[in-house]
């Protein structure tokens, strides 16, 4: 991975911190490079399906916010992204002491964003892939 600038990987996480859903979650940049952000959660009790695993609206929400992140990562300035089109795929069911998003940009056009995230769960320090999702983005204006 390609190492990111300090003042973009400074704007990043400041940026990551004023998000209320993800502070509600209790949600963690625990890895940032040029192109790429890595979000992880534990499981607190309201992000848990009654089953044990982790809610597929609580995955898809680290999905989407992990792949915004990851397209900031590759601009010089400050930059706001909406997603446009949001494809899941749920692979396995999500139970784990961590949850960790994985998002990468595929295709860094001047309006389009392409990125991937990938979902894995993690017992023990095993990881196991529990979703994949495939985004598009549109860059706008503040």
């Amino acid at each position: 991975m390609d190492d990111l600038e300090p003042h973009i990987a400074e704007r990043i996480t400041t940026s990551f911190a004023r998000q209320k859903l993800m502070a509600v979650y209790g949600a963690e940049i625990t890895g940032i490079a040029k192109g790429h952000v890595e979000v992880t959660v534990l499981p607190l009790d309201f992000l848990m399906r009654s089953a044990g695993s982790f809610h597929g609206g609580v995955i898809a929400a680290l999905a989407d916010t992990a792949a915004a992140y990851a397209a900031g990562t590759m601009q010089p300035e400050d930059t706001s992204f909406l997603t446009v089109e949001f494809k899941i795929n749920f692979l396995n069911q999500a139970r784990g002491e961590k949850l960790i998003t994985r998002a990468r940009i595929l295709k860094n056009g001047k309006t389009l964003i392409v990125a991937q995230a990938d979902m894995f769960t993690s017992t023990n320090g095993a990881e196991m892939l529990v979703a994949t999702a495939l985004l598009t983005l549109i860059r706008v204006n503040k």
